[in-house]
């Protein structure tokens, strides 16, 4: 991945630009920067050839920094499920450039939490620097554009934009995937329809099946190109997108108890590494943190340039009542959970409750001991008569 802003010479920055890359060993791929547009374009294989050739003749070498070995583990934790197919089926066309400037506008994504409410305005602050366009209307947790055609998408970016401003050149939004928000049988039972939408399993084995071919490794590939494109792009739409599948895998029951042990196992390694790069203050120094986002200086970096994930953030957010549910869950399951699983929850556990204090005792699902004087109360009714 390759993320980069276009700075001027008092020292502002414009919104981010990322795009995805899949390369081949010794494949060199060539982008040549666009001052107009201020992005790296797509060349063609005539005028790319003297470059690679270059490249292979190590001619552009004195003027490059050495790779960051230390990092490259740490990289491949984050994007390992990351595929050729993931960058096509997901990334903008014609450019694979994801820019905030092409999602929709920030104040239509309807934040939830006060602090989810500070990281759009900050980045709708860095949005604001470009005279480009935005997107239509997107909810959070509504769903994001339908899946389309390859000769379709190219069209659908053009309606998708704000009648009265142009789509900015170059630039435009991923193509996730659409995630129910319901389970609907028909000739099921109210009583069926809740206990089928409570345990989000069923809603899992369907999106598994219409939209990753029944492959829970392109369902991870989707969650880390979600979360890097939020992370190191600044994208809400990414945000969004990470936030869905979250919501979708860890409300599930069955799954990974029973049917599916071996894709929660990934799927909670690759969370772990996302939370403990984006995790990366002491507890009291999250608290005290302002980060800036959207062009601004933010935050500590980490290895690869990007800031820090901001904690204030991630303490009020979602994941504390999600997890607090999972938590429980697998607390009942004990007996009969996978070892593996229950291992790296426990880290994931111990990683939340040491960097961002959260306590996840389990006396039900987020109950404190003052709560239970009202909780309901069971009467035994033998001998009793009504």
């Amino acid at each position: 991945m390759v993320s980069y802003n276009a700075a001027s010479r008092t020292g502002d920055f414009s919104p981010t630009t990322s795009f995805f890359v899949h390369l081949a060993p010794e494949q060199v791929y060539i982008r040549r920067w666009n001052c107009e547009h201020e992005l790296l374009e797509d060349i063609s294989a005539d005028e790319a050839e003297p470059y690679a050739a270059g490249v292979r003749r190590f001619d552009f070498d004195q003027s490059l920094a050495p790779y960051n070995l230390h990092a490259y583990q740490q990289w491949q934790n984050l994007s390992g499920y990351i595929s050729k197919q993931t960058i096509s089926k997901l990334s903008p066309l014609p450019s694979g450039n994801i820019s905030i400037t092409a999602e929709a506008d920030p104040a239509h994504l309807q934040p939830v939490t006060p602090a989810e409410k500070q990281l759009y305005a900050q980045l709708q602050e860095g949005r604001s620097t470009s005279t480009e366009s935005d997107s239509a209307p997107m909810q959070v947790d509504g769903r994001q554009q339908p899946q389309t055609a390859a000769s379709d998408r190219a069209q659908d970016m053009h309606s998708m934009q704000t009648p009265d401003l142009a789509p900015r050149e170059g630039v435009g939004r991923c193509y996730y995937t659409q995630l129910p928000r319901l389970v609907k049988v028909a000739g099921m039972s109210p009583q069926q329809l809740t206990a089928l939408n409570l345990d989000k399993t069923g809603m899992l084995l369907q999106v598994l099946q219409k939209h990753y071919s029944g492959s829970g490794e392109e369902l991870l590939g989707e969650v880390q190109f979600s979360f890097l494109a939020f992370l190191m792009g600044q994208s809400l739409e990414g945000f969004a997108q990470w936030k869905a599948i979250i919501h979708l895998l860890l409300g599930c029951e069955e799954a990974p108890i029973r049917s599916h042990v071996q894709l929660f196992i990934k799927a909670l390694r690759c969370l772990l590494c996302q939370l403990q790069h984006s995790l990366t203050q002491e507890p009291a120094k999250a608290l005290g943190a302002s980060p800036k986002v959207g062009g601004q200086a933010s935050g500590v970096d980490g290895p690869f340039g990007m800031a820090a994930m901001v904690e204030e953030f991630l303490a009020d957010s979602f994941l504390q009542q999600l997890f607090a549910k999972y938590f429980a869950m697998l607390a009942d399951e004990a007996p009969v959970l996978n070892r593996q699983l229950q291992s790296v929850s426990k880290q994931v556990q111990q990683l939340l409750e040491q960097r961002l204090g959260w306590d996840f005792q389990v006396q039900g699902v987020g109950q404190d001991d003052d709560e239970d004087e009202y909780a309901p109360v069971v009467v035994q009714l033998d001998n009793v008569t009504l």
